[in-house]
C-alpha cells in the first residue's frame, strides 16, 4: 500500500516520513487551509529532501498561469489540483511542454474530486453517484495522472477531515478505470490508521494510494510521530 503523507509543514515531520518511506509528500499552498504554506517555504522544505520527485504541490490556482508560476518557483513537478477545468488541464499539459527545460521531470496531474451528499441520488433503493458527477469523474480521469477522491463540503474538495462512504468512493473507482485504466486513485478524506487496519484488504485491493493529512495530527500541520510509525507498520 502506497503512502502520501499531505499537509506537511514542518522538517521533522517531512524527515520522518520520507524514512518511512511515504511514497509522495504534500505541501499546501491554499490560502483557505490551516496548513498553508508560502511558495519559499515549500522551497525550502523541498531542498531538504533525499528525493525531491516525491514532493506534492497541492494548489487551488485562478487559472493555468499561476500553476505554472508556482511550479517555477517551488521546483515541484507534481501538482495536486482543486481547480481548473479539464479543457484549461489540457491545456496547461501542452504549454509547460514548451517551458519545461532539459532538467525538469515531467508535469504529473492529481485532481480532487470533492464527493459528498450532493453527489449521490437514490436509485433502487440505493446510494449511487450522480450522472453529473460520474461525468466529472470520468472527464478528469481521461486528462489527468491521477484523482484525489476526498470529501466535499461548502464546494470545497480537500482539508474536511470527514470520510467518503466506502459504497460511493468504490463507484468512483469504476467510473474513472472504465474511462482511462491507467489513471492512478487516492483515497483522502479523514483516513486513519483505524480506517486502514480495519479496510486494509479493499484498500490494498483498489486504491493506489491513501492519502493521509488530519488523521496523523496533533494539531493543523503538526504531524504526530507514534501515529506515523504506526501508519507506516500498516504497509
Amino acid at each position: 500500500m502506497k503512502i502520501k503523507v499531505c499537509g506537511i509543514t514542518r522538517s521533522e515531520d517531512l524527515t520522518r516520513c520520507e524514512e518511512s518511506g511515504a511514497e509522495l509528500m504534500g505541501f499546501i499552498n491554499v490560502k483557505r487551509s490551516k496548513r498553508n504554506l508560502s511558495l519559499k517555504e515549500i522551497k525550502n522544505l523541498r531542498s531538504g529532501m533525499k528525493n525531491k520527485e516525491k514532493a506534492v504541490l497541492v494548489l487551488e490556482p485562478a487559472d493555468i498561469e499561476e500553476v505554472v508560476m508556482k511550479m517555477k518557483k517551488t521546483g515541484v513537478r507534481n501538482v495536486q489540483l482543486h481547480s481548473l477545468t479539464p479543457n484549461q488541464i489540457n491545456y496547461l499539459r501542452w504549454i509547460e511542454k514548451y517551458e519545461r527545460t532539459p532538467f525538469e521531470a515531467h508535469l504529473k496531474i492529481f485532481r480532487a474530486v470533492g464527493l459528498s451528499p450532493d453527489s449521490t441520488k437514490i436509485k433502487n433503493g440505493e446510494t449511487v453517484l450522480t450522472p453529473g458527477k460520474k461525468r466529472e469523474i470520468e472527464e478528469f480521469a481521461r486528462c489527468c495522472d491521477a484523482l484525489v477522491l476526498d470529501y466535499q463540503m461548502n464546494g470545497k474538495s480537500g482539508g474536511t477531515g470527514k470520510q467518503i462512504p466506502m459504497k460511493i468512493a468504490l463507484e468512483a473507482v469504476e467510473t474513472a478505470k472504465n474511462a482511462d485504466n491507467n489513471v492512478e486513485i487516492f483515497l483522502a478524506g479523514g483516513i486513519n490508521t483505524a480506517i486502514i487496519k480495519n479496510r486494509k484488504e479493499v484498500l490494498e485491493k483498489v486504491f493506489d494510494y491513501v492519502d493521509v493529512n488530519s488523521g496523523v495530527e496533533d494539531a493543523p500541520g503538526i504531524k504526530n510521530s507514534q501515529q506515523l510509525k504506526e501508519l507506516f507498520e500498516l504497509t
